[in-house]
């Protein structure tokens, strides 16, 4: 028996939780949370951790990878009771899984909640867990999608009326949960930092350093950050956007051309493991989010972990976690003359203790010990 958990049976107030969950070699923000997650679940509570032999189904992901053999070695080791057998497009599987949790003596089931696809196979256990009494958390990580239809909300209500106990990280997602299902306790807690190792900061010079991370996606305004940076052709900025296209990449190289800023510039299209994260995020001076709309971002949760400000759209959540002037600014969305003051901002203020005024505001409100607290309440 693992040492860690022989320790948590003993706990005071341990209980046996399950929480079902991509965790890495999975790729992508949503593993690298649910990791951290079961990492501080698992150091007070006796935890059954069930993840994915199959995530999503290749139609629906396309041609990218959907793990990183990389990042996961090792995680089976981390952990007392962990495995990668469920199926999320075989019902068979969803049964195997349902029994497992029965049989496990199970007290409280964690969900992650972020997209539609999920509705079927958590239909399918909510109502399982509900006949043997099992309570169950939903921990929604999104509430309804960024890229949204009037079928997607109505599944995702669904889903969300047949559970009482809900977590969400903005106050805009607790009133819209509590609009359709006022029965359901809707507590909030901001988006914990990553775990990610620490990196140094370039020397210091006269540049700015503009890092736009993560998957590129019509909804986060690419397009407004580079009508922005042409309005700053005579400052000495670089703009580095890291992370995969999962739209047209020519059109963006189409716009750098025409708005005449090659030259300041830098595009890296592709998935970015942890080994090969702090790099960009040492080289950056600003993490910029021009997003249209969303409700939280686990980009400010990673560039705060490095004690990166942030410069981000006034939508969502965003304006609970950025502290203005201190931990970052907020800028109207759809706006490239505010979000180039915003640039400029940052230039003329680099005095400003931006790390420092980040750890104080992170371990306030924003650990993982405290989210696993409010989970298991």
């Amino acid at each position: 028996m693992h040492a860690r958990h022989l320790t948590n049976i003993f706990l005071k107030d341990a209980m046996k939780i399950c929480l079902i969950a991509p965790v890495p070699p999975f790729r992508g923000g949503i593993a690298k949370y649910c990791y951290s997650l079961a990492k501080e679940l698992e150091t007070r509570h006796d935890l059954l951790l069930l993840s994915y032999r199959r995530q999503y189904p290749a139609l629906l992901y396309g041609k990218k990878n959907q793990t990183d053999p990389e990042i996961g070695r090792g995680i089976v080791g981390e952990f007392s009771n962990l495995s990668f057998d469920i199926d999320s497009a075989n019902p068979l599987s969803w049964g195997a899984t349902a029994r497992r949790i029965a049989s496990f003596g199970t007290e409280l089931v964690i969900l992650p909640w972020w997209v539609v696809y999920w509705a079927p196979m958590y239909l399918y256990l909510l109502r399982f867990f509900r006949k043997k009494g099992i309570r169950v958390l939903l921990l929604c990580i999104n509430v309804f999608e960024h890229e949204d239809s009037a079928l997607k909300k109505f599944l995702t209500k669904l889903v969300l009326r047949r559970t009482k106990s809900i977590i969400v990280h903005s106050e805009q997602e607790k009133s819209e949960i509590l609009e359709f299902h006022p029965e359901a306790t809707v507590r909030k807690h901001l988006l914990p930092l990553f775990h990610y190792q620490p990196c140094d900061s370039r020397p210091r010079d006269d540049s700015m350093h503009l890092l736009f991370f993560g998957f590129v996606r019509p909804y986060k305004g690419l397009d407004t950050l580079l009508r922005a940076l042409a309005l700053l052709k005579e400052r000495n900025i670089t703009l580095q956007i890291a992370g995969e296209f999962w739209n047209d990449r020519e059109s963006y190289e189409q716009m750098v051309e025409e708005l005449g800023i090659r030259d300041k510039v830098r595009i890296i299209d592709q998935y970015l493991p942890d080994s090969e994260m702090s790099r960009y995020f040492a080289w950056a001076d600003l993490v910029v989010l021009p997003y249209r709309r969303t409700r939280t971002s686990g980009i400010i949760a990673t560039a705060y972990g490095y004690g990166k400000p942030v410069l981000a759209t006034d939508i969502g959540g965003f304006h609970e976690v950025i502290e203005d002037g201190r931990t970052g600014k907020l800028a109207p969305p759809d706006d490239p003359e505010a979000f180039a003051a915003g640039i400029e901002w940052f230039i003329e203020n680099r005095e400003v203790d931006f790390s420092g005024n980040i750890r104080s505001f992170a371990a306030e409100k924003m650990s993982w010990r405290s989210l696993a607290s409010m989970a298991t309440e």
